[in-house]
């Protein structure tokens, strides 16, 4: 049976840097799927909330990922704040789960909640992060009205500006 990587975050907006990560995993360790799963906040981020409501993330997503592997879960924006990677894969409870992370993320793993446990319940398969893209700067050129069509997939570049996310204040 094939591991079946998961794949947490934000995604505030997806970027082609998750992408790249996501394929690179899914082919170097011939993953049967990836689940991604977007966090209601982020225990790493204090208590500040995404930019971008659950819905609209999840809509990027839904638009973004036009892959036959790449599946989406919504279990963490459904649960309170903040997400903790361990609830979500004891709540999966799935064989041959693997955690998909950048070699960013790596540095910090030792500081997730059970990162032992978690560990034995989804072992790490790391990847490089690309490019230095991150989700901040694309908000930031967004804010801006600066060209973001070389960072995110053009359909949730769409989404972004149909429903003045990122440049206004985002509709919640």
């Amino acid at each position: 049976m094939k591991a079946v990587g998961l794949f947490g975050g934000s995604f505030d907006p997806i970027h082609f840097g998750h992408l790249f990560l996501a394929i690179f995993l899914l082919e170097k360790y011939q993953l049967e799927k990836i689940l991604f799963c977007p966090a209601a906040c982020s225990p790493f981020k204090g208590n500040s909330l995404p930019v971008a409501s659950g819905e609209h993330r999840l809509n990027m997503l839904k638009l973004a990922l036009d892959h036959p592997q790449m599946e989406i879960i919504e279990i963490e924006l459904h649960r309170p704040a903040p997400s903790y990677t361990i609830d979500t894969v004891r709540a999966l409870d799935l064989p041959n789960l693997r955690l998909l992370l950048s070699d960013e993320a790596e540095k910090t793993f030792k500081g997730w909640k059970e990162a032992e446990e978690l560990q034995k319940l989804a072992p790490l398969l790391v990847g490089p992060r690309a490019w230095g893209i991150s989700s901040t700067e694309i908000r930031q050129r967004l804010h801006h009205q600066l060209y973001c069509g070389h960072l995110v997939p053009a359909k949730a570049l769409d989404y972004i500006q149909a429903f003045h996310l990122y440049s206004l204040p985002a509709v919640r």
